[in-house]
């Protein structure tokens, strides 16, 4: 059994978590609150701002050349596709240059994407890939489950066909061949690379639970103070 369909099926609890979270259906549905995914576009583009920081890093600590093209243009491309997305949607859902301004990662973006900096900074090459690789896979594979849907919300529509694309199918599949030759190239590391994949597959179902719930700081914090007599 190949490396990556090892950890597909030992991560599965997270996956099928993300496929059927309230605010997957709500995109497939159309009733997610326009609301809650201004909230997650916000938190994606922090996430994809340093997502592409995170591959460049990675070409740095890359062996070969093939790889290194890889992670530079990947990067490039997430820069200047997904987030011009991103832009031209900010537009659509009202985002103001205030709230740009004001913005803060919520904890589970700024813990996902601090999860990443670890991996690529303590460790090599295939840590770095196995910490980033959960996200563009999961995204693909939603995008096959509602490539049929019909939410009737034009953003809606046009997020799932970004990730329906039999391109992104193709490039998933070139970067599971990568993440398999990374775990052979290195036998010894295969539990560490698991651990990082796993932690990212947590990581994305908590993504969709941040904006689900307009995660805070201060949420589920509570003082408890001395009872007084």
């Amino acid at each position: 059994m190949e490396f990556c369909e090892k950890v597909r099926k030992e991560t599965d609890y997270y996956w099928e978590a993300s496929f059927y979270h309230p605010f997957v259906r709500g995109i497939a549905d159309g009733s997610l609150p326009l609301e809650k995914f201004k909230f997650y576009m916000l938190q994606d583009a922090y996430y994809l701002k340093h997502y592409t920081k995170v591959l460049a890093l990675a070409a740095a600590k890359a062996t070969n050349d093939e790889d290194v093209r890889y992670f530079l243009q990947t990067a490039k491309f997430i820069h200047e596709a997904e987030l011009e997305l991103h832009r031209t949607t900010f537009k659509e859902l009202g985002v103001t240059a205030e709230e740009i301004e004001q913005f803060e990662a919520a904890p589970a973006a700024y813990n996902y994407v601090s999860h990443m900096y670890n991996a690529v900074h303590n460790g090599d090459v295939a840590e770095a890939f196995a910490a980033i690789l959960p996200c563009p896979w999961l995204y693909q594979e939603i995008g096959q489950r509602l490539k049929n849907a019909r939410p009737n919300v034009q953003l809606y529509e046009q997020w799932i066909e970004l990730y329906a694309s039999a391109e992104m199918r193709q490039n998933i599949e070139a970067q599971k061949s990568m993440l398999n030759r990374y775990a052979k190239e290195q036998p010894r590391k295969q539990k560490l690379l698991e651990e990082h994949f796993k932690k990212s597959c947590y990581y994305e179902w908590m993504f969709w639970e941040m904006p689900w719930t307009k995660q805070g700081w201060v949420q589920g914090v509570y003082i408890n103070e001395p009872a007084k007599n």
